[in-house]
C-alpha cells in the first residue's frame, strides 16, 4: 500500500514524454532499391509506367485524379455544412478546456506530445521531401530571412537561409497558410493570410483571416485572426487568402485577396455561410483591431487568385480573377488603388474560353529602369503566359503546356527584380521549374532534384541569384538563379500530410502511413528512422495483427482510386532486412484481378481496414475494402468477396468500415451521405440501414468496443452538430438500434478518427480537425489530450499495444505520439476529522476527474470514507462538504491505492 497526501506529478500520470528522433535517410542497400526518384509522386510506379500525364484512350485522366482527391478531402473536412466561425469557436472551446485542465494540474508538469516526423521524408542521402509549401516571402534586404507557409503545417521562419526553421504559428486557429507578405518599409512586420487558396487538388483547408507578426525576425508577437469590417462582420473566416500586398512605405495599408476555401473542379460549398470573396483593403493594419473593407470591382463575386502591385506606384494593382462565363475573368487592373473608391477594368481575358478553377491566373511584376513589366501565367489552353510592358496591352507570349493538366492547381511565376528578361515559371510535371533569359519567350527546364506540383517561386529582392521554390514536396533554394537546387527540407521543417496510419502488434516503433503526394512511409522498428517505403499518393495502410516480428509481416496500403481505371491496393508478405515491406504489385481493378469491380463508385482514398482472425481466414486477419460496396477477403486480398449491397444513394460511397474485434461477422459501414449499415451474420451479402437518428454528416470512422460486439462508436465530420461528432450505440443487435450523443466536450469540428483501448473499453481517443480528445467514461465526457500538439487535423489514431503508446497521423505535421499507462483501478480511503481529531459523520466527499466526472460518498459514524474501483492514471480534485466544518480541497494523481487520506477541518 502506498500513501499520498498531495501528489502533484502530472495531469495524467499515464502520459510520459517519449522522444523519438527522426533522421533524413535510412541507408540500407535494399532500401535504396525501393526509392522512387522520379517526377510523378502522385502515381505509383506501375501506374506511371503504364500511363501518361494527359488523358488518352486507356490512361488516367490526371485532372480527374486530382479532382477526386480534393473531393475526398473536402468531405473529410466537412465543408458542406460549415458555419463561418465554427473553427474559431472550436479553438476557443479547446483553449478554455486546456486552461481548466492546467488549473487542475497546478504546478504539475503537463504530458506532452512527441513529434515523430518524418522531418524530412527521406528519399536518398542528398534528397529530402516534406509536405506542400504554399507561400514564400523573402526579406527585402537579407536573402537569408525567409517566411514560408505550408498547406497545414503552419508558418516557418529561417534566419540563416534555410539551414534551420522555426514554426511561428503553432498556436494559431489554423495552420493552413495561403499567403505571406513582409512590410517593405518595416520588415519586422509580417502579414500571414490563412486558408490555402491554390484552387486546390489536395484538400485546401479554409482560413480564419489575417495574422500580423510584429518583431518577426527577433521575438515574434502574433496578433489575430484579424477578420472584421467596420460593422464588426467577419469578412474572411471560411475563405482562403490568396495574396497580401503591403504598401511600400506604409505598413498600415494592406490589400487582401480571397478565394473559396474549397476550390477546383468538383468541390462543394453547399450550406456554407460565408463572406463575399474579392479584394479587401485596410488602412489601419498595425492597429490592435484593424478593419477591412471590400473594394468593388464592377463584377459579380469571384475568386481572386493573385494580386501584384507596380513596384514603382502603389496605385497600380493587377488582379487575377477566375472566369465564371467565357470572357469575363482573367486580369483586372486599377490605377487608383489608394483612392476611396478605386476603379477597375478588365485588361486581359475577354477572349478566354476556359472557365472555373482551370482559368486560374498567377501574376508577377518588376520595374527595371523605370519600365514596369507584368506577366500573367494562366490556365487557358494548357498553360499560357501573357505579358504587358510599360503599362501597355497584354500580349500573348507562348502556350508551352507548362501546367497541363492541373492548371487549377500548379502555377507559379516570378521575375528578376533587376532584369525583366529573367523570368521563372513552374507548373505540373511538364515544367516543374523553367528559366527564361529572353523575357519569357522560351524556357529551359531546370528542375533536377525538385519535387513536382509547383506552388510558389520567390526571387530574393536584394539578391536575384537567390530563388526559393515551394511545391508539394516542400522547400528548395538556388543561389545561382535556378541552375542548381539545394533541399531545405530538414529536421526543423515538418509539413507531411498523412491520411492515416497502421501500427504493428508487437514491434513498438513499426508504423506505416500513407501521405498526400509523397508515398507511403515506414517508421523502422529497430531505430525509429523513416524509410520512403512506396511511391504514389499514399492512402490507408493496414498491418495484419497476427504479424510476429518486424520482418515477418503481412501488410497492405492503397494508392489512389478511380472508377474504370484503378480500385484496390498493394500487399507485402516479405520485407527487407530493416522490416520495410516488399510491395508485390497492385491487387484489384487496374492490376491483378481480385474481385473488385472497375465500375464501382469509389472515394479517391477508399477505406481499408483489417478484421479479426476468422474461421475461414487461414490464421490471418480478414481484410475489408470499401467502394460503393463492402468487400471482404479471407486470403490476404487475393480474392475479395462482396459482402454488402451496392449503396443506394446515387453516388453514395463507403467512407468508414468497422469490424468487431470479437466477431468477424459483425460489421458496420458508414457512407459519404451520413448513412450507417449493419450486418451480423456470417456469409451475409446485404447490410441493414441502421442510421436512425444519426446526424446527416460524412462518417469519418467507426470503432467497435473490444469487449462488446453490440457497442460501437461513429465519428462524424461536418459542422453544426455540437456534442454529436461522436455517436454511440449499445444495442446493435436490437431490431432498431438506437444512437445516443457521445461527444460532449468535443468542439463543433469534424471528427476524423477513433481508437478504443483494447484493455479498457471506456478509454476512447478521437482525432479531430484541431487535435486529439480523450474520454475515460465511454464517451460521456471528452477533454483535450496532452500538450504541445499544434492545431492540426488528425486523420489517424492508433494504440500500439505492447508499448502502450498512442500514435496519431496529422494532415500537415507528420506523426506524433504520447504514452498511455496500462489502466488499473485503486481504492482511496481515509477519515474526515475535526481539528481535535474527532470523526465527522455524513460529510460529502467528492472526487472529480479532469473530465468533470464526479464520484461521491458520505462519511460514516467515525468519519470514515472509502472509494473503490477508482481509475488510476487520472488527476482528481478531492473536496469535503460539511454543515459544521470547512475543509481545504486537495489534488490527487492516483497511481495506486491510497489509505489514510485524511481531511482535517480548518
Amino acid at each position: 500500500m502506498k500513501r499520498s497526501w498531495l501528489i502533484l506529478i502530472t495531469l495524467l500520470a499515464f502520459l510520459t514524454f517519449l522522444a523519438v528522433p527522426a533522421v533524413w535517410f535510412s541507408g540500407a542497400g535494399e532500401t535504396l532499391r525501393k526509392i522512387f526518384d522520379r517526377n510523378e509522386p502522385d502515381l505509383p510506379p506501375f501506374a506511371e509506367k503504364k500511363r501518361g500525364y494527359e488523358k488518352d484512350e486507356d490512361g488516367i485522366d490526371k485532372e480527374d485524379y486530382l479532382i477526386r482527391r480534393i473531393e475526398n478531402l473536402d468531405l473529410l473536412q466537412g465543408y458542406d455544412t460549415a458555419k463561418q466561425d465554427s473553427r474559431v469557436k472550436a479553438i476557443q472551446e479547446m483553449d478554455n478546456a486546456e486552461a481548466d485542465l492546467a488549473k487542475l494540474r497546478g504546478e504539475s508538469p503537463a504530458a506532452a506530445w512527441t513529434p515523430l516526423g518524418p522531418a524530412p521524408i527521406p528519399i536518398s542521402a542528398s534528397v529530402a521531401w516534406s509536405g506542400r509549401t504554399s507561400a514564400i516571402a523573402v526579406h527585402p534586404t537579407n536573402p537569408n530571412i525567409v517566411y514560408v507557409g505550408t498547406a497545414q503545417g503552419g508558418l516557418y521562419r529561417t534566419l540563416n537561409g534555410g539551414t534551420t526553421w522555426t514554426p511561428l504559428m503553432d498556436n494559431a486557429a489554423t495552420l493552413a497558410i495561403g499567403a505571406v507578405a513582409i512590410s517593405p518599409s518595416d520588415p519586422t512586420i509580417v502579414y500571414v493570410g490563412t486558408g490555402e487558396s491554390t484552387q486546390c487538388g489536395s484538400g485546401c483547408f479554409i482560413g480564419v483571416g489575417l495574422y500580423r507578426i510584429n518583431t518577426a525576425d527577433t521575438t515574434p508577437v502574433l496578433t489575430g485572426p484579424l477578420n472584421k469590417d467596420a460593422a464588426n462582420n467577419d469578412v474572411f473566416s471560411g475563405r482562403a487568402i490568396s495574396e497580401v500586398l503591403v504598401h511600400p512605405t506604409d505598413p498600415n495599408t494592406v490589400f487582401v485577396a480571397t478565394t473559396s476555401g474549397v476550390a477546383g473542379i468538383g468541390s462543394s460549398t453547399t450550406g456554407l455561410s460565408l463572406p463575399t470573396r474579392g479584394i479587401y483593403r485596410t488602412t489601419n493594419a498595425t492597429a490592435p483591431n484593424p478593419t477591412f473593407a471590400l473594394i468593388p470591382m464592377g463584377i459579380t463575386e469571384r475568386n481572386v487568385t493573385d494580386l501584384v502591385m507596380d513596384p514603382s506606384d502603389p496605385n497600380k494593382i493587377w488582379a487575377g480573377v477566375i472566369t465564371a462565363v467565357a470572357g469575363d475573368g482573367g486580369v483586372f487592373a486599377t490605377t487608383n488603388a489608394l483612392a476611396a473608391s478605386p476603379t477597375w477594368g478588365q485588361v486581359l481575358g475577354n477572349t478566354f474560353t476556359v472557365t472555373g478553377s482551370q482559368s486560374r491566373v498567377e501574376l508577377a511584376a518588376a520595374n527595371v529602369g523605370g519600365t514596369t513589366t507584368v506577366i500573367a501565367a494562366v490556365g487557358e489552353g494548357t498553360g499560357q503566359t501573357i505579358k504587358s510592358v510599360g503599362g501597355g496591352a497584354f500580349n500573348f507570349m507562348l502556350d508551352n503546356n507548362f501546367c497541363n493538366a492541373q492548371c487549377f492547381y500548379d502555377i507559379a511565376i516570378a521575375i528578376d527584380p533587376t532584369n525583366a528578361n529573367n523570368v521563372y515559371l513552374g507548373g505540373s510535371p511538364t515544367l516543374v521549374f523553367g528559366r527564361s533569359s529572353n523575357g519569357g519567350t522560351t524556357y529551359t527546364s531546370s528542375s533536377s532534384g525538385l519535387h513536382v506540383d509547383t506552388q510558389a517561386i520567390t526571387v530574393a529582392p536584394s539578391d536575384p541569384n537567390t530563388i526559393y521554390f515551394g511545391s508539394d514536396g516542400g522547400i528548395w533554394k538556388s543561389t545561382n538563379a535556378g541552375v542548381n537546387w539545394t533541399t531545405l527540407n530538414n529536421t526543423t521543417y515538418s509539413a507531411t500530410q498523412f491520411m492515416g496510419l497502421a501500427v504493428h502488434p508487437t514491434e513498438t516503433n513499426y508504423t506505416l502511413g500513407g501521405t498526400q503526394d509523397n508515398g507511403t512511409q515506414y517508421l523502422v522498428a529497430a531505430d525509429s528512422t523513416w524509410v520512403n517505403s512506396d511511391g504514389g499518393d499514399g492512402g490507408f495502410a493496414v498491418i495484419d495483427q497476427t504479424s510476429t516480428s518486424a520482418t515477418s509481416i503481412t501488410a497492405y496500403h492503397t494508392y489512389y482510386n478511380q472508377t474504370n481505371n484503378q480500385i484496390g491496393f498493394t500487399r507485402a508478405t516479405t520485407t527487407v532486412a530493416n522490416g520495410d515491406p516488399n510491395w508485390s504489385g497492385f491487387l484489384g481493378c487496374g492490376g491483378t484481378a481480385n474481385g473488385i469491380a472497375c465500375t464501382d463508385a469509389t472515394l479517391f482514398y477508399a477505406p481499408m481496414v483489417g478484421g479479426p482472425v476468422a474461421s475461414d481466414s487461414a490464421a490471418k486477419n480478414t481484410l475489408y475494402f470499401g467502394s460503393n460496396k463492402l468487400y471482404r477477403s479471407a486470403n490476404i486480398g487475393t480474392t475479395m468477396t462482396v459482402v454488402s449491397q451496392a449503396l443506394p444513394g446515387g453516388n453514395e460511397r463507403v467512407s468508414a468500415i468497422g469490424i468487431s474485434p470479437q466477431n468477424d461477422a459483425v460489421r458496420l459501414i458508414g457512407s459519404t451521405l451520413g448513412k450507417v449499415y449493419y450486418s451480423n451474420t456470417a456469409g451475409a451479402v446485404t447490410m441493414t440501414d441502421v442510421t436512425g437518428t444519426l446526424p446527416a454528416r460524412y462518417v469519418g470512422r467507426i470503432a467497435f468496443s473490444p469487449t462488446d460486439q453490440n457497442t460501437a462508436y461513429v465519428a462524424l465530420n461536418g459542422y453544426g452538430i455540437p456534442g454529436q461528432h461522436v455517436m454511440k450505440t449499445t444495442n446493435l443487435n436490437a431490431p432498431t438500434p438506437t444512437w445516443t450523443n457521445a461527444g460532449s466536450g468535443i468542439p463543433d469540428v469534424p471528427t476524423n478518427a477513433l481508437a478504443i483501448d483494447p484493455i479498457n473499453a471506456n478509454n476512447i481517443y478521437a482525432g479531430t480537425d484541431i487535435g486529439v480528445f480523450v474520454s475515460y467514461n465511454g464517451g460521456t465526457n471528452w477533454a483535450p489530450l496532452g500538450t504541445g500538439l499544434p492545431r492540426v487535423a488528425v486523420f489517424g489514431v492508433a494504440i500500439q499495444p505492447t508499448s502502450r503508446t498512442l500514435r496519431i497521423a496529422t494532415h500537415g505535421r507528420g506523426m506524433y505520439q504520447i504514452s498511455i499507462a496500462t489502466p488499473t483501478t485503486a481504492t482511496v480511503s481515509g477519515r474526515i476529522l475535526t481539528a481535535a481529531g474527532r470523526g465527522v459523520r455524513n460529510a460529502t466527499v467528492t472526487m472529480t476527474n479532469s473530465l468533470g466526472v464526479v464520484l461521491q460518498v458520505r462519511s460514516g459514524p467515525f468519519g470514515n470514507y472509502r472509494f473503490d474501483n477508482v481509475p488510476t492514471g487520472v488527476t482528481y480534485n478531492m473536496a469535503v462538504i460539511s454543515r459544521r466544518f470547512t475543509f481545504a480541497p486537495s489534488v490527487v494523481v492516483l497511481s495506486d491505492n491510497i489509505a489514510d487520506n485524511n481531511f482535517i477541518a480548518q
